[in-house]
């Protein structure tokens, strides 16, 4: 019986060095032999997804910027994104509150109206005037924050995006209200025939939650968040101890 193993990256099939084990790869290769087919999930965008996949994996669907779009190779799968008006909204609500520090994701480069290494590592960006660019849709809009970033703010946002707060408060991450891992993981498994009961999605953080809960199995990582771990059907490992792969390994292969 056909099954699809979801991966999520940062905290989950990444180590803290950003790294795969060789061994976590080899349990991946042994079932994907099987007839199975393996999707990852991330909040990074593709040019960050296909540098931190293993090269020998990069021949699977990436979903990215949580669920807004799913490209394969070259190709885009699925997309959701937001209109220019919701985009400048939210930069509004969001200086409201005093986060002042915004990126703009579009078409795979990083817009940012301040220097983002702080933030995002070494990870290009373009540091523009984000209020008198030029453009039509965004992926997701990204507020940063050195101080926990309050809820109240996703209550306010335009009726057509949904935020989700991560990375201990620092990050709110604001998409399209239709996108989701899950979503996106609902589009792939319908257009090929796997049922969800064969889904295996893996996670460890606030943005895995709806595939954690609506997966077949949902497989908390041992480094989890505990709102994750509690609804998940089991915790594996670690990240850092090949969880992913020892789960495989022990309840899959």
């Amino acid at each position: 019986m056909e099954k699809i193993v979801v991966l999520d990256l940062d905290g989950t099939l990444l180590r803290k060095d950003k790294t795969v084990s060789q061994y976590t790869i080899d349990i991946l290769l042994k079932f994907k032999e099987k007839n199975n087919k393996i999707l990852f999930a991330t909040a990074r965008p593709p040019r960050d997804a296909y540098k931190y996949v293993p090269e020998i994996l990069r021949n699977n669907p990436i979903i990215c910027y949580n669920g807004a779009c799913i490209f394969d190779g070259k190709q885009i799968l699925y997309k959701k994104q937001m209109t220019k008006q919701d985009t400048l909204e939210i930069m509004k609500i969001a200086q409201k509150f005093r986060y002042n520090q915004i990126s703009i994701e579009i078409d795979d480069t990083l817009y940012s109206n301040f220097d983002t290494i702080e933030f995002f590592g070494n990870s290009p960006n373009q540091v523009v005037d984000l209020e008198e660019m030029e453009f039509e849709k965004a992926y997701k809009v990204i507020i940063c924050s050195k101080i926990p970033i309050k809820q109240e703010l996703l209550e306010i946002l335009p009726t057509t995006c949904k935020g989700i707060i991560t990375d201990d408060g620092t990050l709110c991450q604001i998409m399209n209200c239709e996108s989701s891992k899950w979503m996106s993981i609902k589009s792939i498994i319908e257009k090929i025939g796997v049922k969800t009961e064969n889904v295996i999605a893996f996670g460890d953080d606030y943005n895995d939650f709806d595939m954690i809960k609506n997966a077949g199995i949902g497989v908390a990582m041992g480094n989890a968040e505990e709102s994750i771990k509690k609804i998940a059907s089991i915790v594996t490992d670690t990240n850092n101890n090949d969880g992913v792969a020892k789960y495989i390994e022990k309840n899959v292969l």
